[in-house]
C-alpha cells in the first residue's frame, strides 16, 4: 500500500491537511493536490458514493501521492471491506457505542494478527497478485504489516452512550483516534441543534481527557479537514456580498 500521508507528515512533527467532500469528484482531488494538501476525505455516511466512483477517487489520489479517508455509512464489516479493497486507507466508524463495535471496526480495517481483515483480490490489496506483491512490498507477510501500518482506525463518539462507553471503546487496540459528532451528540444530550451547549463541551472535555488518559489520540491531533461545500458557499456568499448590487454597465 501508498505510504499514509497523514502518520508521514505527523513524523515530521506536522498535522496532515485532507479536503472533505460528500459526493464522487475527479476535479476536487485535481484541485487538492494543487493546492499542496495530503489527501481527501470522503464522507459516506451523509454523502454518496459507489465502489466505483470510490475506486476511481482512489486510484486518482493515489496518482498523485494523496491519502483517501472514510467516514463509512455504518461499522458494518462488509461495508467497510468495500472501502478498503478499493484503497482507502482511513476509516471513520460512526456512532460508536460500545467496545464490540470498536472490536468490529478493527478487525475489518486490520489483517491478523491485529485484526481480521479480509484479502480479496481487490485493489486495495494489489488485486491478490503475489507476484506484484513481491515487487512491491517483498512479500505476503511485508504487504500485511505495510498495510496495517498505514491504516488510520477511528471511533466517532456521537451519543450519550457513546460519552458513557468511552473508556470500553478505548480499551480496543488498534483504535488509533477518537472524533466527536457534536451535533448529534447535543440531540443525544437533548440539546438539538445546540453543538455549542455547556453539557455538550464538558462531554467533549470528558472525551478528550479518557482518550490522553489512555494514551491515545483525537483525530484533530492528527489531521485537519475543511469542506469542499464550505469552500464554495463562503466564496459565492462573499462574492455576493461584494458585487450582489454591482450596477450593469452603462447602456444595459
Amino acid at each position: 500500500m501508498p505510504e499514509n500521508r497523514i502518520f508521514a507528515a505527523n513524523r515530521a512533527g506536522k498535522k496532515a491537511h485532507l479536503l472533505q467532500f460528500h459526493h464522487p469528484s475527479t476535479e476536487l482531488i485535481e484541485l487538492a493536490a494543487m493546492a499542496g494538501m495530503d489527501g481527501v476525505d470522503l464522507d459516506g455516511e451523509h454523502g454518496h458514493f459507489t465502489l466505483t466512483e470510490i475506486d476511481a477517487i482512489c486510484r486518482q489520489a493515489n496518482a498523485y501521492g494523496m491519502t483517501v479517508t472514510a467516514r463509512v455509512p455504518a461499522i458494518d464489516g462488509s461495508v467497510i471491506n468495500g472501502y478498503l479493497a478499493r484503497g482507502v486507507q482511513g476509516i471513520t466508524g460512526p456512532h460508536m457505542e460500545s467496545a464490540e463495535q470498536a472490536r468490529l471496526l478493527v478487525d475489518t480495517c486490520l489483517f491478523l494478527p491485529e485484526g481480521a481483515r479480509s484479502w480479496g483480490p481487490a485493489r486495495g490489496n494489489v488485486y491478490g497478485h503475489y507476484d506484484a506483491i513481491s515487487d512491491l512490498h517483498g512479500g505476503n507477510t511485508e504487504f500485511l504489516a505495510n498495510a496495517n501500518a498505514n491504516m488510520l482506525v477511528v471511533a466517532q463518539i456521537e451519543s450519550r452512550l457513546g460519552v458513557e462507553k468511552v473508556d470500553e471503546i478505548l480499551s480496543v487496540e488498534g483504535i488509533d483516534c477518537v472524533t466527536f459528532g457534536p451535533n448529534d451528540l447535543s440531540a443525544s444530550l437533548g440539546y438539538p441543534g445546540q453543538p455549542g451547549h455547556p453539557d455538550v463541551v464538558d462531554a467533549h472535555r470528558h472525551i478528550t481527557k479518557r482518550v490522553r488518559a489512555h494514551g491515545k489520540r483525537l483525530l484533530s491531533d492528527r489531521m485537519t479537514t475543511i469542506r469542499a461545500t464550505t469552500i464554495v458557499l463562503d466564496a459565492v456568499r462573499a462574492h455576493m456580498a461584494d458585487h450582489g448590487d454591482d450596477p450593469s454597465g452603462e447602456g444595459a
